[in-house]
């Protein structure tokens, strides 16, 4: 009667618990698309990157008010336009630039009967220093209260990047071509036995009238 009782008490404590406590809500990530295509972009080239992410509820709301959704990338200058869509509405629009973007926990919060999704999209500049190197074009996840990564819901979309002999822009070295001698620069030894020969001729001449 005891052990009963035990299992009864336990099972309640453990159902409270899973009341308060904030679970982690999978996030789904699909339609991913990366433009240029292909596993490997040149160094220094623009990349715009789209993709939909599927929030899965797994506790009483579809995302715990006080957990952020993180997403980063690795371009430059890059800019986002994220937005948040609740039952195929847009419920907020978050423009952005810069590596980082925080979408707070309240605005992704709702009933579990409810269909929420976030379409992100980023462009930005594969860095030139990174060739040969991979770079991370998208990256999300869910923090915990606490800036902690949530277990499992890391979602990350890299491309490696390849060496490119001259970057757009850059300017290639060229030899440059041989200095023609102008009269003024010719040397002596040149001038001195022309000269002569003029001297010589005027003389020929001369003695010939």
């Amino acid at each position: 009667m005891v052990q009963y009782f035990s299992r009864l008490l336990l099972m309640a404590i453990l159902l409270a618990v899973s009341a308060v406590w904030p679970a982690c809500a999978p996030l789904a990530p699909g339609m991913v698309q990366v433009l240029p295509s292909g596993e490997s972009v040149p160094a220094g080239t623009v990349v715009n990157a789209s993709a939909f992410i599927e929030i899965i509820p797994s506790g009483a709301t579809t995302f715990a008010e006080t957990h952020t959704l993180s997403l980063s990338t690795g371009l430059s200058d890059a800019r986002w336009n994220v937005i948040v869509m609740v039952d195929g509405r847009q419920a907020a629009v978050i423009p952005k630039e810069g590596p980082l973007v925080y979408v707070n926990g309240f605005l992704l919060s709702y009933p579990t009967t409810r269909d929420v999704s976030v379409r992100i999209v980023v462009d930005g500049r594969v860095p030139p220093d990174a060739s040969g190197e991979a770079v991370v074009v998208l990256d999300c996840a869910e923090l915990n209260s606490q800036g902690q990564v949530v277990g499992g819901s890391d979602f990350q979309v890299t491309r490696r990047v390849d060496t490119l002999s001259a970057f757009p822009g850059a300017t290639t070295a060229t030899q440059a071509p041989f200095p023609a001698t102008s009269p003024a620069s010719t040397p002596f030894p040149v001038i001195a036995p022309v000269a002569s020969l003029c001297l010589a001729f005027a003389f020929a001449w001369d003695q010939r009238r």
